[in-house]
């Protein structure tokens, strides 16, 4: 059986049963927002939803790991750059970019992962920044393009060095909620970078039989793909982030090596990220997705994760039923089973 997990959100609370039975066979929580008391709340809910449904629903922890963001901005919330911009990173909580020609980082932890001539992207994209300068404590970048800078947006590094952690101190208190409750069937793992990461999180769940999922956002990851799928329970090509730490050309690659990882082990790997964000404009998802969705799933994807499309999309039920319609024309059966609690 192909998974389709949806991300719950404001776009789907409250539609929980329909979704299930529109085809979605999961739900992520994520534990980034809200407290893990909400989350098992509507883990919880999700059980009597889904028996109601007469469905199976797999309740997925997403755990959080480190993400690095810019603070606030004391002038204007967004801030346009033109190319040949310079700005100084600065530690602080609050800065005005336009007065004082600096970016406020409130993780001091920030400025461990940068070394001369790094890309850092703002965003989604929104900007990306260059490091020109790293002498004496201070950072200076340049922006290579126009762009647009928003306030509180995550920032990602370019490369090999870029290194969050996969477990925060929030993760470490959070696996230990996780372990207590049978409502949740797996935990997600962000930023794993190495066996370790998985080996630790087991650790923490205090002996408790749950399915753990290695979330490959950083080319680290993937280029310890192999150790990570000999310890892990399933991986995720978690494509948002991963794209923002290599070359986005290169993406293709990466999703290909953690399939092969995947499948050396015999464990099953997961799709997500811009699924069918095509649903924003048009009434079917677009040929592109049809297509990069239909040749994963050969390629043996044994799940896909709907994020966006399902927290903040204007069509949850529309992107469930077309996700849902793609995998049952081109999901191929595969040798490992997905197998979840």
């Amino acid at each position: 059986m192909t998974h389709l997990w949806m991300t719950l959100g404001p776009s789907s609370l409250g539609k929980e049963a329909a979704l299930l039975t529109m085809g979605a066979t999961g739900v992520r929580l994520t534990f980034s927002y809200g407290t893990p008391e909400l989350q098992l709340d509507r883990a919880r809910m999700l059980r009597k939803a889904a028996e109601e449904a007469k469905r199976p629903c797999l309740n997925v922890a997403d755990l959080a790991g480190e993400k690095f963001r810019l603070g606030e901005f004391a002038g204007p919330p967004s801030v346009p750059v033109a190319p040949g911009t310079r700005l100084r990173l600065s530690h602080a909580e609050r800065l005005d970019p336009a007065h004082d020609k600096a970016l406020p980082i409130p993780d001091l932890a920030f400025f461990e992962q940068l070394t001369l001539g790094d890309i850092i992207t703002v965003g989604d994209g929104g900007a990306q920044l260059r490091v020109v300068d790293d002498s004496e404590g201070a950072v200076l970048v340049e922006v290579p393009a126009k762009g647009v800078i928003d306030q509180a947006r995550g920032l990602t590094v370019r490369g090999h060095a870029f290194k969050p952690r996969a477990i925060t101190a929030k993760d470490r208190s959070d696996l230990r909620f996780v372990s207590r409750y049978e409502e949740f069937d797996a935990v997600a793992l962000s930023f794993v970078s190495s066996a370790q990461d998985v080996v630790e999180a087991r650790e923490l769940l205090n002996g408790r039989d749950i399915t753990v999922i290695a979330k490959i956002e950083t080319a680290l990851g993937v280029a310890n793909i192999r150790e990570i799928c000999a310890v892990a329970d399933m991986v995720m090509a978690a494509r948002g982030d991963l794209a923002l730490s290599i070359p986005w050309v290169d993406l293709p690659e990466a999703v290909e090596q953690i399939a092969t990882g995947a499948e050396a082990a015999g464990i099953p790997w997961i799709l997500a990220t811009q699924v069918a964000e095509g649903l924003e404009r048009f009434s079917i998802p677009t040929r592109a997705e049809i297509c990069d969705l239909a040749h994963w799933l050969g390629r043996g994807c044994a799940g896909v994760l709907l994020s966006y499309e399902t927290v903040f999309g204007g069509n949850a039920s529309g992107a469930v039923t077309s996700i849902d319609a793609i995998i049952r024309r081109w999901s191929k059966p595969r040798l490992s089973s997905m197998t979840i609690g």
